[in-house]
């Protein structure tokens, strides 16, 4: 007889634990999800920021190269007297310079 009462009172409380079992499951499930939720709009604004530092890096690096060959231009004598003529108005001997206003 005794066996017989605490069978319902058994399944009662299994149940009871299953029930309390997939409640923290399901808590567990909502916060992960939650979770990948934020962290996926902090990778998309990443991804973003990434984009627009390598355009940068590209930029930059274009702009390297002009500097580059405009300092390995520097060391040819003709483009240095090209230079002086347009920027100072340098002249040979013989020469003369007339400035044109606009």
């Amino acid at each position: 007889m005794k066996e017989a009462i605490s069978m319902p009172t058994n399944r009662k409380g299994q149940r009871r634990r299953m029930r309390l079992f997939f409640f923290f499951v399901l808590c567990f499930f909502i916060w992960t999800g939650y979770t990948l939720y934020l962290q996926s709009g902090v990778l998309a604004q990443k991804k973003t920021e990434l984009e627009t530092l390598k355009q940068e890096a590209a930029a930059l690096q274009q702009k390297q190269e002009e500097l580059t060959y405009e300092a390995s231009r520097l060391n040819d004598q003709e483009y240095l007297a090209e230079l002086a003529r347009k920027r100072i108005f340098y002249t040979k001997q013989g020469e003369s310079i007339y400035v044109i206003p606009e």
